[in-house]
């Protein structure tokens, strides 16, 4: 009887917990539903990209010379291989990737740094401006600019839930909630020189780099380095027949009570549309 008693138990729990879940989808697609009717902008899945740091303007190589060395690391944990993506987007354009990457007229090294949870009308900007300098990159003015124009206001306050007219109810009033997603990725694209040039490249070990928390601004450090909140970025001479360009990507998503995994389609969609406009053509 009390073996019996326990299966009842356990039973009416998942109904419960099946039951809680089917209500929230149910909420949901309700709220998106009546706010759709209502024209609620976050009703609909939206999704955007911007550049924190631009990709250089540059001179295409001759059609026999377009070759790139393509490498990517995904250090966000949030499981989006760019790699194809980028791939992809070369080929289409001309380019042939090539294994060697002292074969290479271009050579791009991406990393993405950040994808999570974001404020909504954020695009990712405050992570974006926290990151700082673009390791591996070259000392540039739009480098600099980024980190000295980081500010904490980008979040903007949503009041979505006073669009899905008057509902009431917890389930509801997180079910009108927009949320947003952001990819941030950092990538550096090198062009070949005819000569080795000497430039100052930008090294980094802070112990924060990649956490996307709090816009930080420079200082200074007295041996001529930068400190950031959590450790310290500097500069390294480097000598190179490749010079490297900064170049910082965010793309992001957003939508009532939205889900990563709804997020994912159209995130990746943009950062296609994004590589596009990346490599010279």
């Amino acid at each position: 009887m009390h073996g019996t008693t326990r299966k009842t138990m356990m039973a009416l729990t998942m109904a419960g917990l099946l039951a809680t879940a089917g209500t929230l989808t149910a909420c949901t697609a309700a709220a998106r539903g009546l706010g759709k009717i209502t024209a609620n902008k976050y009703a609909s899945p939206r999704g955007g990209l911007h550049w924190p740091v631009l990709p250089p303007q540059l001179e295409p190589p001759r059609p026999e010379n377009k070759t790139v060395y393509i490498s990517y690391v995904d250090m966000s944990g949030g499981d989006f291989d760019m790699r194809q993506i980028m791939e992809n987007a070369a080929t289409a354009q001309g380019w042939r990737i090539v294994a060697n990457p002292d074969e290479a007229t271009y050579r791009l090294r991406a990393r993405t740094r950040f994808f999570d949870e974001v404020d909504p009308e954020s695009g990712g900007r405050n992570q974006a401006a926290a990151m700082g300098w673009i390791s591996g990159a070259a000392v540039g003015a739009t480098t600099y600019g980024l980190v000295s124009s980081a500010t904490d206001n980008w979040a903007v306050g949503v009041g979505a839930g006073a669009a899905a007219g008057g509902l009431v109810g917890v389930g509801m009033a997180n079910a009108s909630t927009p949320r947003e997603w952001a990819m941030i990725t950092d990538m550096v694209l090198e062009e070949r020189q005819n000569e080795p040039v000497t430039f100052d490249m930008l090294t980094s070990d802070s112990s924060r780099a990649d956490s996307g928390g709090g816009a930080i601004g420079p200082r200074t450090a007295d041996t001529g380095g930068t400190t950031t909140s959590g450790g310290r970025t500097a500069t390294a001479k480097s000598t190179s027949n490749y010079y490297p360009h900064g170049v910082r990507l965010a793309v992001w998503a957003n939508q009532m009570n939205m889900k990563k995994e709804e997020a994912l389609p159209i995130i990746r969609e943009n950062a296609e549309r994004a590589m596009r406009n990346l490599l010279p053509q």
